[in-house]
This record gives C-alpha cells, sequence and structure tokens, in this order.
C-alpha cells in the first residue's frame, strides 16, 4: 500500500494487506509468505511495543485474567474496558493485575517484532510500516493533549528507526468513535497522509483520506473469498436499498 502511486488507478479487484501492533509473528510467519507469492503488505506498529517500554494493555489484562481462571470472560471485559476513559482503564488494567503472579516468560505470540525484523521488512520492497499509535490506547478516550503525544511520537519513532517518514495510520479499535475531526487534525499535523478504521467498506473516491474502511480478519475461506469479491459490499448494497 504505497502513497507513491496516490491518483493512479488500481487494477480491477485490487485488494490491500493490512496488520495491526507490530507482532513477532508478522515477521515470522507472514513475512515469508508474502515473499513467496510477492504479495506486499502494510504493518501498523505500535511503537513502544517494539521499544519493549510499553505493554499492550489488552494483553496485560488476558495474562491477569487467565491467571485467575477468568479467560471466560475475557471479551466481555475487554468490551467494558474499551468504554473507559484511557486513564481510568489503565488504573483497572494495572489493578487486576496486581492481584494475581503473571508468567515471568511471555507466551511467543505475545512478543513485539525487533526493529530489525521491521527494517528488515521495509528493505524488502513488499512491506509499508505505518503508525498505530506508542502505547496503544482508543485516541478518542484520550485528551487531546495525549492524543498527541501518542500520534507524534508514533510517528518520531517510526522515523527514527525505519530511516523515512510514515504516510500511513491505522486506528485502535478502530469504530467511528474511536477517533474524531481533531484526532484527524492532530494526524494531518504529524505527518500523516491517511488513516484507516476498523468500519468495513471498500475504499473508493471521495472518502475521507483520514477515515478509511478496512475489513476484519477472515475467520475462514469463504469468507476471505467473499471479502475480496465483493459479495459483502453487494449485499449491503442490496440491503440498503430496501429489498431485504
Amino acid at each position: 500500500m504505497r502513497m507513491s502511486g496516490l491518483g493512479q488507478r488500481l487494477p480491477d479487484r485490487a485488494i490491500a494487506l493490512t496488520f495491526d501492533d507490530g507482532y513477532a509473528s508478522n515477521y515470522q510467519l507472514g513475512f515469508p509468505v508474502l515473499k513467496d507469492f510477492g504479495l506486499s503488505a502494510t504493518v501498523f506498529l505500535t511503537s513502544g511495543f517494539l521499544d519493549e517500554t510499553e505493554s499492550l494493555w489488552f494483553q496485560e489484562m488476558d495474562l491477569a485474567m487467565q491467571a485467575k481462571g477468568e479467560g471466560a470472560k475475557l471479551a466481555s471485559t475487554l468490551a467494558e474496558l474499551k468504554a473507559l476513559p484511557d486513564a481510568e482503564m489503565r488504573q483497572v488494567v494495572a489493578a487486576y493485575g496486581a492481584e494475581v503472579s503473571k508468567p515471568k516468560t511471555r507466551p511467543e505470540v505475545t512478543r513485539p517484532m525487533t526493529w530489525d525484523m521491521a527494517r528488515e521488512m521495509q528493505a524488502s520492497g513488499l512491506v509499508e510500516l505505518g503508525g498505530h499509535t506508542h502505547s496503544h490506547p482508543i485516541l478518542a478516550r484520550c485528551s487531546l493533549e495525549q492524543q498527541r503525544r501518542e500520534i507524534f511520537i508514533c510517528h518520531e519513532r517510526l522515523s527514527a528507526e525505519l530511516g523515512r517518514e510514515p504516510k500511513l495510520f491505522a486506528y485502535t479499535n478502530g469504530s467511528s468513535d474511536d477517533f474524531s475531526t481533531e484526532t484527524c487534525g492532530l494526524l494531518a499535523e504529524a505527518g500523516f497522509e491517511a488513516a484507516f478504521t476498523m468500519m468495513s467498506g471498500r475504499v473508493k473516491p471521495g472518502l475521507n483520506p483520514y477515515a478509511l474502511p478496512r475489513y476484519g480478519s477472515p475467520e475462514t475461506l469463504w469468507e476471505a473469498e467473499a471479502t475480496a469479491s465483493g459479495a459483502f459490499e453487494m449485499l449491503r448494497e442490496w440491503r440498503g436499498g430496501g429489498r431485504a
């Protein structure tokens, strides 16, 4: 997903592959597949996660709940936490984690990629690296000053480590109430040229470049085919026309 192609016509049925957060598995598992098939992708990096100065709060909650035998309640608990102001949410997570003894060795699937891994992926010409905040808050649950810090630190860290300024950004969580007009302005001020949500839809001319739609990860081959072919979009349009 290269911004250098902005304004150029895409081939029919073009798709963009994206990955969020910056897990080591993107490098260990995903990158070899991209190289084998000559596919390009964008990986949105949480800069503090790669710096290993910021843990992902939802991982901390997951580990704490698993340690307490409450893993079955994880999804509903995370949904409740996402609705809280960021500072309050992090206090809840910290207090909950203090009640249990979490494993000293983190599960492999929770580990971040290194900056060296990120640089190798970028150098391949197949992978574009974008921003995903510094410590993974939902930006609309933060003050404007905190939003500015999250966006600008992320941009600065990626620029310093990768030798080029990131142009693309993806919102954490990514629903319509997870960012604001002010958030979009801060992204533009920092130097980002476009931002992706997690609101399902196909990219079309005339959309706000700081509120671009994106489909979630398909869980089955059928879902992947339906997403790529446009079947979901046609169904939505059909229903929107009052025929269902």
